[in-house]
């Protein structure tokens, strides 16, 4: 009498996965029935999807770093430059 339960318990789970599995299993069909030179397309443009996607955040890391960096300098810069202009003023006095 267990094993229902334990079914019943799988089986709220299943929707998503089967739906999941449902849908690789149709690209997968879809995939193998094309001709050689299309899959080969397919996968190029795949790859280059990926390549894009790879580059494209590597990119954004970069440029969100660098972004920091200049507001972190930006911000000593004006700190600093403060001090040292009062102190320049009153020497130069």
């Amino acid at each position: 009498m267990t094993e229902p339960t334990d079914e019943g318990a799988k089986s709220d789970k299943r929707p998503e996965g089967d739906a999941e599995r449902t849908a690789a299993d149709d690209v997968r069909r879809a995939f193998a029935g094309l001709p050689l030179d299309q899959k080969i397309s397919t996968l190029i443009q795949v790859e280059l999807d990926m390549l894009g996607d790879a580059f494209g955040s590597v990119f954004s890391a970069v440029s969100k770093a660098m972004d920091e960096a200049a507001r972190t300098f930006e911000s000593a810069d004006q700190s600093g430059s403060a001090t040292s202009g009062a102190g320049g003023q009153s020497s130069a006095s």
